[in-house]
């Protein structure tokens, strides 16, 4: 499977939107939950920040598949050779750390959005006009988030179902379907649980760019510890483990099914 730029690219935008359009109210859940907003079903509310949030996502998955491809390329010297299983992992990790820097604005514009209402382009106006410190406020917890999130979902994902399919050929792995079921049961709520903390700071720092009660990332973790205790770091979590799991098995499938009817030349 070789796969030009752009077709990877094409991939990672209809994983992103995908996720987004089916996905979004598991995130307005979250985030809501995370800074201690009132639970809703109104459709009205959870699609708030749609717009940019499947603006942030198609963007963020499209350049963590890209930049996976080139992390590969880097690792192997442009050599057409498999890679180890720590390379694949370090590639994901390394993609969705420097794609960060492309999801945090976008992200902040849709947790504003969110939380106090507005259109995007207004919102997007008005933290614009603040300067980059609040452009890019929440970047440290979006770097840890995306890192071990994206190594999930291109790393570890592909090689736990790879092994399961592999040692366990006549059950668990006895076709793809079941062993990329397995490998996201078992993958999925571990990247999720790890990465959640640092998801819960960005989303406060974001929710509250004056600084009123959050100033950075350090002080913001101690000050939730010492409000909330320590396990309000992983507030909201049920909703993200619902999502990712939905989300981490629809990349995978996208991936490996979708992507060679849309490119089969690249596939013969």
């Amino acid at each position: 499977m070789v796969l030009t730029d752009l077709e990877t690219c094409t991939i990672g935008v209809v994983c992103g939107v995908s996720d987004t359009t089916l996905l979004q109210s598991t995130n307005y859940w979250k985030n809501a939950q995370q800074q201690r907003m009132p639970f809703t079903i109104d459709p009205r509310l959870l699609y708030r920040g749609y717009a940019a949030n499947t603006t942030a996502n198609g963007l963020t998955v499209m350049s963590q598949f890209f930049l996976n491809g080139a992390m590969k390329r880097l690792l192997t010297g442009g050599v057409e050779r498999p890679l180890s299983n720590g390379e694949k992992i370090f590639a994901g990790v390394a993609a969705g750390a420097v794609s960060s820097v492309i999801a945090s604005p976008l992200e902040l514009i849709m947790v504003q959005q969110q939380k106090h209402g507005g259109g995007l382009v207004t919102t997007a106006r008005a933290l614009a006009s603040q300067g980059p410190a609040t452009v890019f406020r929440g970047l440290e917890g979006m770097v840890l988030r995306e890192g071990i999130y994206c190594g999930g979902y291109l790393g570890v994902v592909p090689v736990v179902r790879q092994t399961i399919t592999e040692r366990y050929p006549n059950s668990f792995g006895k076709t793809e379907d079941r062993a990329r079921l397995c490998a996201t049961f078992l993958a999925g709520p571990l990247c999720s649980f790890a990465s959640h903390p640092p998801d819960t700071i960005k989303t406060l720092l974001q929710g509250d760019t004056a600084g009123e009660r959050y100033r950075g990332y350090a002080q913001a973790v101690r000050s939730l510890v010492a409000e909330r205790g320590v396990a309000a770091l992983w507030s909201g979590l049920p909703w993200r483990v619902v999502r990712q799991f939905c989300a981490v098995f629809l990349f995978d499938k996208i991936n490996s099914d979708l992507a060679p009817r849309l490119f089969p030349h690249s596939f013969s």
